[in-house]
């Protein structure tokens, strides 16, 4: 039995398992990130909407992804060098303050898991995955974007 010719496998369908995993991680830290703003107030709060924003934001392109858009892929790709450029922060800021890098677990879910999503999308036949999938009229984008949101 041969199951290496089933649409779901290639590249986009390990990025689609791999985004999956970080956005319940995300919900996780969101859900930590708003305990810690109810209990400390203040600049927490700031931290716990920008948590649920990115959690809310990853499991919304998880749920797009299936359509093999061009600009899901964009929007993924942007969020996942966001999701690097704060890896590298807190890598700095905790090599700086002290004196030491992040934790293993750290280190894989704020840059490697990223990364690893980055690379995959980035690769030739991913791009071709998502090759002439734009909607045909703006009518219709919105109508997907209402649809998206709704």
């Amino acid at each position: 039995m041969n199951n290496s010719s089933y649409p779901g496998d290639g590249p986009v369908a390990v990025a689609a398992l791999l985004l999956f995993i970080q956005g319940a991680i995300a919900v996780a830290l969101a859900v930590e990130a708003v305990g810690a703003a109810i209990l400390f107030g203040g600049i927490s709060a700031l931290s716990a909407a920008l948590t649920v924003a990115g959690a809310a934001l990853t499991l919304a392109l998880v749920a797009r992804l299936p359509r093999r858009r061009r600009r899901t892929r964009r929007w993924i790709m942007a969020l996942q060098t966001g999701w690097i450029t704060l890896g590298i922060f807190d890598l700095a800021l905790a090599l700086a303050l002290a004196g030491r890098g992040l934790t293993p677990i750290g280190f894989l879910i704020r840059i490697v898991l990223p990364g690893a999503i980055f690379w995959l999308l980035r690769r030739p036949s991913a791009r071709e995955e998502f090759e002439g999938r734009e909607p045909v009229d703006k009518a219709e984008e919105s109508w997907e974007l209402e649809e998206m949101w709704a």
